[in-house]
């Protein structure tokens, strides 16, 4: 049966950043004009604290923290990097891609085994990119839509969910993690169907 891999890196944007030199002790966003306003487009955990979160406006981050650090985003630079951190993958798989602008799918069908199983392979993926500095959570699935989602929205860092079991593994997740659209997700939570389980 094929077996997926999704990594997903919750502060890539930051944490490219902070690989080539920028602080990470201090509050510290990324943002970029869109729709004619500075809107903030990732932020590190310090600025989190703050209550800083993506898709806030700049200035209203500033007010809230007035010694915030502010650097352009860059979205290129981003989705390059990625590209060559997939390429680095090749260390667990042959077949790595980027997913999205915030991981990397891994087809792990056959490979497992050479790390241990699917749980060693996966926690040692997450162990190497976090000696580089690179947050991630990892979940393999039987599929790229059950792992992506497992590890966006699973309760641990490392989830391995069984052949077959992508349905429970699911049921608890909220309806954002089918990927649909916001205002889909809006209307449906709106209708009382929270979670994916609800829609079954």
């Amino acid at each position: 049966m094929r077996r997926v891999l999704s990594l997903f890196l919750p502060r890539w944007a930051i944490d490219r950043r902070r690989l080539n030199g920028t602080p990470s002790a201090r509050p510290f966003i990324l943002a970029a004009s869109l729709g004619g306003r500075r809107v903030v487009t990732a932020v590190n955990a310090a600025a989190a604290d703050e209550g800083i979160l993506p898709g806030m406006g700049a200035a209203d981050a500033r007010a809230l923290c007035p010694d915030l650090g502010i650097a352009e985003a860059d979205f290129a630079g981003d989705a390059a990097a990625l590209a060559r951190l997939a390429r680095w993958c090749n260390r667990f798989s042959p077949w790595t891609s980027p997913a999205g602008t915030d991981g990397v799918f891994l087809e792990i069908t056959g490979c497992a085994h050479l790390f241990g199983g699917e749980a060693g392979l996966a926690a040692q993926a997450v162990e190497r990119l976090a000696r580089q500095g690179i947050e991630s959570r990892a979940a393999i699935a039987d599929g790229r839509g059950a792992a992506w989602a497992v590890a966006r929205f699973g309760r641990d860092p490392v989830a391995v969910v069984p052949c077959g079991g992508a349905r429970t593994a699911l049921a608890d997740l909220p309806v954002a993690a089918l990927r649909l659209d916001s205002d889909i997700a809006i209307l449906l939570m709106r209708l009382g169907l929270r979670r994916i389980g609800d829609l079954y």
